[in-house]
């Protein structure tokens, strides 16, 4: 019996019914096969779908079926923390119109941290609870918010953070 077919070079023996996931082309018997959740793949063809480097220590991460090295799918598809920059893995805070780290989700002025009480989620975004003030895009907490020195209205007793009016020996909200 021949396991070697037309397509495979002379000498070399092929591997029936074993066809490489991505490129489709059969496997010769002296080849190192991948499989990947049951599927076959040549060794030169178990790459990223992005840099098409092969995956450092074997890890890859999957995405609507493509297979990205850690790097790549960070760049893709990973959001960046609003304070320091860097990629956020596993819980992100979204607020601000922006996504946090946990830990970096905290008072501009004292570091305290806000993840679990400066916001709340609704329907379609986070936003900020009666804990935490955004001041031209930083986060504080309610302390240090005050101190800050932000009038107050006369009405409502809330910080005016925008356009002030003056009258009556008070601070009021445009509103």
């Amino acid at each position: 019996m021949t396991l070697g077919s037309e397509d495979t070079e002379p000498g070399k023996m092929s591997v029936p019914h074993a066809v490489c996931s991505r490129c489709n082309e059969g496997f010769i018997v002296e080849e190192k096969m991948i499989n990947c959740n049951g599927e076959l793949w040549h060794e030169r063809c178990f790459v990223c779908a992005q840099c098409f480097r092969p995956f450092p220590d074997g890890m890859f991460f999957e995405f609507e079926g493509r297979k990205y090295c850690e790097h790549d799918f960070h760049v893709l598809f990973a959001p960046c923390c609003g304070r320091c920059g860097e990629f956020v893995i596993g819980r992100v805070i979204r607020a601000m119109n922006m996504s946090w780290h946990p830990d970096c989700f905290m008072c501009q002025l004292c570091g305290t941290i806000l993840s679990d009480t400066g916001f709340v989620k609704s329907r379609n975004s986070d936003e900020l609870t009666s804990d935490a003030r955004e001041v031209r895009g930083e986060l504080y907490c309610l302390r240090c918010h005050d101190k800050m020195g932000i009038p107050i209205c006369g009405a409502c007793r809330r910080p005016i953070e925008e356009r002030v009016v003056h009258a009556l020996g008070k601070t009021w909200h445009v509103e």
